[in-house]
């Protein structure tokens, strides 16, 4: 089963997927509003290409003001997309993100970071791309797939919370 996790921003979208991880940040030359989503809809999509399940972080209710509008639109738009792709997609809330990953649903960014470094092997340092990380890792874990990174009884509780989509098998394999 190949997997593409988003940590959705409209200036640095985590990505991690079966051919690595990495960041989508959008250049001054793309533009704002809906050039800016329209590019990051089209490269999500591109990310997409094969995949059979897309793991989406939840909207962040911590966001204020134009940011939780700006947020929606692109969650919106990139989720649209890839219902229309035919590529099932499962929302993750951001605090079943931070349990699994460190235990505590309230788990700052630093902590799920430290853990994502700790318990991934990630070698790097941003945060978007770890969350990117641990949405994937909790989806192998959910469907139960070889090389998943087991986690603590504990952090696996946070997978009971979400909506899992049933995934058919792949033909002739």
């Amino acid at each position: 089963m190949r997997i593409l996790a988003l940590d959705l921003s409209l200036t640095a979208t985590g990505y991690a997927g079966p051919n690595g991880s990495g960041v989508l940040s959008p250049s001054a030359e793309v533009g704002k509003g809906v050039e800016r989503l329209a590019w990051i809809r089209d490269q999500v999509l591109s990310l997409a290409e094969g995949a059979d399940l897309v793991a989406v972080e939840g909207y962040s209710f911590a966001s204020r003001g134009r940011a939780l509008i700006s947020l929606g639109e692109l969650g919106g738009a990139v989720r649209l997309a890839l219902h229309e792709f035919g590529v099932p997609v499962v929302e993750i809330p951001p605090a079943c993100r931070a349990k699994y990953a460190a235990g505590k649903g309230n788990a700052s960014k630093d902590a799920v970071l430290v853990e994502a470094v700790r318990r991934l092997d990630y070698d790097g340092h941003d945060h978007n791309v770890a969350d990117a990380l641990w949405l994937q890792a909790m989806a192998a874990d959910h469907y139960d797939l070889p090389g998943d990174t087991p986690a603590p009884k504990v952090h696996r509780a946070a997978l009971e919370k979400i909506t899992w989509p049933e995934i058919a098998p792949a033909l002739g394999g």
